[in-house]
């Protein structure tokens, strides 16, 4: 039983291609690209998790099972992904440690004061403000953030 098929599934399509267990993961991708007309470049290729090497044998991924799914995926969303996510705090927080701060208006500038740490920021331009009340969202059960969960989205957490 040297033949298996591998379905290839990507934005929702699956398509099937039969391979042998000898064959090279880049021949086998070539004739996946080639039935969607895309090019190497451009998508990756993931099993169980983990991102598929070119050079390896399609026996040396999966030597047991008679099918095997392949999750493609576009370079671009890969990208995206490992991008780090973040999101305008709703409160005045301190650049230093994150924590809830006091906002002052002196000369035309900003000050940043009063935190729990006491850390003071001074002097910072109207223009930057924005820039420095950004923040990585994080679970409050899990302490997981938005990367590292599936596709940034941070809903309910199941961990409770």
């Amino acid at each position: 039983m040297n033949e298996i098929i591998l379905v290839f599934e990507y934005n929702g399509v699956a398509i099937n291609i039969q391979c042998k267990r000898n064959e090279y993961m880049k021949d086998i991708f070539q004739k996946y690209l080639i039935k969607i007309n895309k090019n190497i470049n451009d998508v990756y290729f993931l099993s169980n998790g983990n991102k598929i090497k070119e050079e390896l044998k399609l026996e040396e991924i999966n030597n047991v099972d008679n099918e095997i799914k392949i999750l493609v995926r576009d370079i671009l969303d890969m990208n995206i992904t490992n991008k780090e996510i973040l999101n305008q705090s709703k409160d005045i927080i301190c650049p230093k440690c994150g924590n809830v701060c006091l906002i002052d208006f002196k000369d035309y500038k900003i000050a940043l004061n009063k935190c729990k740490y006491n850390h003071s920021t001074e002097n910072i331009l109207f223009e930057d403000i924005n820039n420095l009340q950004k923040i990585n969202e994080l679970c409050n059960n899990c302490n997981k953030n938005r990367k590292e969960i599936y596709n940034n989205k941070l809903y309910k957490c199941c961990k409770t």
